[in-house]
């Protein structure tokens, strides 16, 4: 299983999913943490978005190809459609602690 957590400091999960520094993907095979990788997020989000101009997140969905389940404290309206859409599975959690959440997993 690969689960991707948002995350700026590499040890919470960041609030503003779409504007994360970076992803952290775990891989988790028979309760055993086989691997961590980091990706950096590459959306753009200092650029101006005219009213006709679409609001995507294809750089992250991108990113997150072939992950099972990413897990998010919070996720604004565009980037939830854009995941729905890409059938991406995810949750919402209140922890704050990557290592809190991981811990389910194992």
């Amino acid at each position: 299983m690969k689960i991707a957590l948002p995350t700026n400091d590499r040890k919470e999960i960041t609030k503003r999913t779409g504007r994360a520094k970076e992803f952290v993907i775990y891989t988790i095979d028979n309760s055993v943490i086989t691997g961590i990788e980091y990706k950096k997020n590459e959306h753009d989000h200092d650029h101006e978005h005219n009213e006709e101009e679409e609001h995507t997140h294809k750089e992250i969905i991108d990113l997150l190809r072939g992950i099972d389940l990413l897990v998010v404290r919070a996720i604004g309206k565009h980037f939830k459609r854009d995941v729905e859409e890409a059938k991406i599975e995810y949750k919402k959690t209140k922890e704050e602690e990557i290592d809190n959440v991981i811990k389910e997993y194992l």
